[in-house]
């Protein structure tokens, strides 16, 4: 049997899709221990990528039908506009989460609906016009097209994400592992360069370049998976940054609250934090103590700042007197014990929050 240009990207295409397809099951159905207990926060974005990363079966007429134009076009669209939206997706359903950000779900459906539209319209057009060059030409500019709106879409979402890793404030999460700095840039990195393999094998117009591409890509979902199988929420916060946030927060802060306000706040979070001891959950954050107390995030995190030595200090400080009490009080119970009923999340985290307080 001749072994054609058409046979080797429709075999690409069909491991693309078994590999995609595995990796879908394996993230929604497997997660490590002990992180299994509390999915929401070490697996953040989970169901997305699950969706995701069963888009590819759309592919099957590729595999079916790999000489056929309305399938090739249907290969372009879905590796250019459709890949990169998935991008975008992938580092919004993580990075937002983790940030409390949702203003960025009712764009993203917008600009879904378009990439669905991108996905089907080209190859709509080969098929209908009979499968002519002319036809398939008009499928090629509705994909370079929304290829190109596309992109700009994922560079904004790898903007935002690289905006929060610069701009990082440490004094945002109680405890010190709850950003993942690195695992946002490996991924930041990741991405871009699977942009620009995206418009080399686009541009390339060759079923070969884009085998190569496939095959590149399924390594690229494995890796990807590999990396998220483990929970990355274990990377302590840029220092650096803190002063530059501080400075920013404080002057809001100041600008708008009169004295009353302030002491009425302070009241609400010492409600919140040690009367109700919201200081004991593992994963508080300035927002979730803002939501409690009522008022707004930005005039909290001020307080927080000028009168009570900035969150981190104060939650943690109250934590390792809580974890000191209670060692006294239960002699014979082992350290992880005495961690966890303080409120830290590893004992990684209360050692160097020990050697940062202490």
């Amino acid at each position: 049997m001749t072994v054609t240009a058409e046979y080797i990207y429709g075999l690409a295409t069909a491991m693309f899709v078994a590999v995609c397809v595995v990796i879908a099951m394996v993230r929604w159905f497997h997660m490590c221990r002990p992180f299994d207990r509390h999915p929401s926060y070490y697996y953040p974005g989970r169901r997305a990528m699950t969706i995701i990363y069963l888009m590819p079966l759309l592919l099957i007429p590729c595999i079916l039908m790999p000489s056929y134009n309305g399938a090739w076009l249907l290969t372009k669209a879905y590796f250019l506009p459709g890949a990169l939206y998935q991008f975008a997706i992938m580092l919004f359903s993580y990075f937002a989460t983790v940030k409390h950000w949702r203003k960025w779900r009712r764009p993203t459906v917008i600009i879904g609906v378009i990439a669905l539209l991108a996905l089907f319209t080209g190859p709509a057009i080969a098929i209908l016009g009979g499968d002519n060059v002319n036809n398939v030409r008009i499928g090629y500019y509705i994909i370079y097209g929304l290829g190109l709106l596309m992109t700009g879409f994922c560079i904004f979402a790898v903007s935002v994400v690289l905006h929060w890793v610069a701009r990082l404030d440490p004094d945002e999460y109680s405890n010190p592992e709850d950003f993942p700095v690195n695992f946002a840039r490996r991924m930041v990195g990741l991405m871009m360069v699977a942009v620009v393999l995206l418009w080399v094998a686009a541009i390339a117009d060759s079923r070969i370049v884009m085998a190569v591409l496939e095959l590149l890509m399924a390594s690229f979902s494995v890796v990807l998976l590999i990396q998220a199988l483990h929970p990355h929420r274990h990377q302590d916060p840029e220092e650096e940054q803190e002063e530059s946030a501080s400075e920013e927060t404080e002057q809001v802060y100041s600008y708008n609250l009169s004295p009353a306000k302030t002491r009425a706040i302070v009241t609400a979070i010492r409600k919140v934090v040690e009367t109700q001891e919201a200081f004991l959950e593992p994963h508080l954050t300035v927002q979730d103590v803002a939501t409690r107390c009522g008022y707004n995030r930005t005039y909290v995190a001020g307080v927080f700042k000028t009168r009570l030595g900035g969150f981190f200090t104060y939650v943690n400080t109250l934590r390792l007197n809580y974890a000191d009490a209670y060692r006294s009080a239960h002699p014979d119970a082992s350290l992880a014990e005495i961690v966890d009923a303080a409120g830290f999340s590893s004992r990684s985290s209360y050692y160097a929050v020990k050697a940062k307080l202490q």
